[in-house]
Parts: C-alpha cells; structure tokens; sequence
C-alpha cells in the first residue's frame, strides 16, 4: 500500500489525456467499489479510535493521523448496507473539498488505470440503489462491476446544513442576471449546489453529466453561430466544470474547448473537490481560466463575478 500511495503525485500526467486511475476496495460482500486515487491520501491499518459520545453512528469516532484528529466513517453503513465488522479492516485518508476524512473499508483490492471513457452513467435503479450514493460504474477485463462512489453525496448527508446556511450573501447581482452557463458534473449533489447558486445570482443554466455531453452542446451552439451573425456568447457566456466525469473528464473537456477556434475566449471555471495543488496547476496548465473548491458558493459568486460579470 505504501507504494501505491508514492507513486500518486506521478499520476498527474494523466490528467488531459481522459484518463484516470481507481482505487478498487470492498465491504466484505462481493460488490466492488471504486474511489477516483487523486482524492486518497493514504492507506492504512485501522489505529486506536476515540469514539464521539452521542455521534451519529456512521461516524465512528476520531482517528489521531500524525497530530491531526481526522473523522472515521463508516462508509458501508453510510451507503445503507449496514455496520461494517472494524476487524481487519482498512483505512482510507481522503481529501475533499480541502478537508480530509477517513472512511473504513474491509479491504483494499488494487489500482487500476483506465479512460473515463470506459466509465459510464449508471442505470437509474443502481443509481437508486445505496442512497443514491452510485455515481458511476465501470466494467473490468474479468467482468467483475466496480462501482464508483459519490462521497460528496455522502458527506452531505453526513453533515446535513441547511439553505440558509449554506447560501448565505448569495442574492440576485447585476453583472450576472441574465447571463447563461453550461454546467458540467455527474454529480446530482454539486449540480443542485451550482444551480441553487446561479439561480440566487440571477443566472440561467444548463445541466450536464459528463464532458462528452457538455462539449457536444457546446459544438452544436457553436454551429448554430456559424450559420447565423450569433457567437457561441449568444449560447453561453462560460462553462462550470467538474473534473471527474464519467466519459470525458473536466481536464480533457478544457483541452477540447480550448483546441476548437470557434470557442476561443469561452471562460472556463473548474469546481471539484480535488483540492490538491497538482489539479488546479494542471487545469490552469490545460486552459482553466479559474479554479473554485466546492463547495463554496461566495468563493464561486466572486470567481463568476470576476470572470463573467463584463463580458
């Protein structure tokens, strides 16, 4: 494990070619499931943990990581499939959104790598399925299913806050009523933070769920403007990306975007919870204009504010 996890600042080459790798993992059960590797920060033994009087059950308590209290969630029961035997069982370090958590597992399979394009939106009933926590699925060379996880989803529901909480500032702004954006991001619970934000903006929207999709409208308004005195502006004035994405990626998403001459100048905001200093350098590397750590929608108003308001 240790050398897995060594190798994962040498994976950022992968980003701009749509292609990812997986860190492959299990309750105990024969399902498979699957956690992007750029968000783990380390696997472990399970150490000594402080358990929280009264906490939700999903939580388990504190784990102590080098001096840094860290939450433990137990992520089998909080997708709905019941406790998880601590016995044996593993520890993933994760990063989202700048900060980190540690969710327990039975057992770590491997890494693999692969193109997102061999990973795919899932049927409606498996998305229904485990708290509607599925957010993608992918198939392996020895059929096995691997499903891949929403843990934004599932730190949502972990520390539920309410919209006035969340939104507040966000109120209609004169620079942005009006104005339209493409969204792209497989996840049902980022797009309704995203959306909820323009909608308090002023702004208008369009939902995507993957890069393929978001650049095939994208391609499409740019013909309508080829064939009419209308700009791709006319359409949309930018684009709010994830990075990961079933089928395309935020990072080749941005490449394509920026290789086509009839979107040239088309903002590109990436909003992902891989926080970490390779991915913002990389976008920006690719073409990025901004990058906004979910989920803060005051950070999101101004970086819209700033790149969207006078064009």
């Amino acid at each position: 494990m240790a050398k897995w996890m060594a190798e994962i600042d040498q994976r950022t080459g992968l980003a701009g070619a749509n292609k990812m790798e997986l860190l492959m993992f299990h309750f105990g059960t024969h399902e498979t499931y699957g956690i992007n590797v750029f968000k783990i920060r380390e696997v472990m033994k399970l150490p000594p943990v402080v358990k929280i009087p009264d906490s939700d059950p999903r939580i388990l308590g504190l784990v102590n990581l080098r001096g840094e209290n860290i939450a433990l969630v137990d992520l089998k029961q909080a997708i709905g499939l019941g406790s998880l035997d601590p016995v044996g069982a593993k520890l993933i370090i994760a990063e989202y959104n700048d900060n980190k958590q540690g969710f327990l597992v039975a057992g770590v399979d491997r890494i693999i790598r692969m193109s997102w394009e061999r990973i795919q939106i899932p049927p409606p009933m498996v998305q229904s399925s485990r708290k509607g926590a599925v957010t993608a699925i992918t198939k392996l060379e020895d059929g096995r299913m691997v499903l891949i996880l929403d843990v934004e989803k599932v730190l949502a529901e972990l520390h539920p806050r309410s919209e006035e909480e969340v939104f507040v500032g966000i109120e209609l702004h004169e620079e942005l009523a009006g104005k339209r954006v493409l969204v792209a991001d497989d996840s049902l619970v980022a797009r309704k933070q995203i959306t909820k934000t323009l909608e308090r903006l002023g702004m208008k929207y369009e939902e995507t769920q993957t890069g393929r999709e978001a650049l095939t409208r994208l391609r499409r308004y740019a013909e309508l403007s080829d064939k009419t005195e209308r700009t791709i502006f006319d359409f949309v004035v930018g684009v709010i990306t994830d990075i990961e994405m079933p089928e395309m990626d935020g990072f080749s998403l941005t490449k394509a975007i920026r290789e086509d001459p009839r979107l040239q100048g088309l903002p590109i905001l990436m909003h992902s919870s891989l926080s970490g200093q390779c991915n913002v350098d990389k976008g920006k590397a690719l073409g990025v204009t901004d990058y906004v750590t979910k989920f803060h929608p005051t950070d999101l108003r101004d970086k819209l504010v700033e790149h969207l308001g006078k064009s």
